[in-house]
């Protein structure tokens, strides 16, 4: 899914979410958003004719409370009251073991150092045959990545906004971040 309609997604969302409160419509939300009604149907809906630019996502996140970049990413958008507390399962749990390749010790300025030694096994399933583990030591990445846990590498696989990401750059630098976005070969990182 592309950033655009991500944002769309989102704002159908916020819109639904809006107009289940009585009283509450299209216009009101429009005004909450510090737009006319029109502008709002430019971007919002099936028949949307233009695109929510960042400077106007930003504008809709700041309106409404929201985090920066929050309408970019995707998120489980299931209402809390018709979530079930039961659990069903499909299939069954698949089996795996990637192996431990060594050990990062996370550093402040968020470069890692590695040491390179076969280490075990992680007994976990990953679909990517080039996926290996790393066992973190340090704190640069807390509360995310806890000092002694360890990470599955999973090289081959799409990764999207808000995933772990394990960078190395041209400079041989190897760090373990958090994505922000990838757009047209740019990327953002954060810890």
């Amino acid at each position: 899914m592309e950033n655009k309609d991500i944002r769309k997604s989102n704002l159908a969302f916020l819109l639904d979410e809006h107009k289940k409160i009585a009283g509450n419509t299209n216009a009101s939300f429009a005004d909450k958003l510090g737009v006319s009604p029109s502008q709002l149907t430019q971007v919002s809906g099936e028949k949307s004719t233009r695109n929510i630019g960042d400077k106007l996502a930003r504008k809709f996140e700041a309106a409404l409370g929201l985090p920066n970049g929050w309408l970019d990413l995707v998120h489980d958008v299931t209402p809390i009251a018709s979530c079930s507390d039961s659990l069903t399962f499909v299939g069954q749990v698949r089996k795996g073991l990637v192996r431990v390749v060594g050990e990062a010790i996370l550093g402040v300025d968020g470069a890692i150092e590695m040491t390179e030694e076969r280490d075990g096994w992680l007994k976990i399933y990953s679909d990517d045959p080039d996926a290996f583990g790393l066992r973190v030591k340090g704190d640069s990445m807390w509360p995310r990545i806890k000092s002694g846990e360890y990470v599955l590498i999973e090289p081959n696989t799409k990764v999207f906004p808000g995933d772990e990401v394990f960078v190395r750059t041209v400079e041989g630098h190897n760090m373990i971040k958090v994505l922000g976005y990838d757009r047209d070969g740019e990327y953002q990182f954060t810890s």
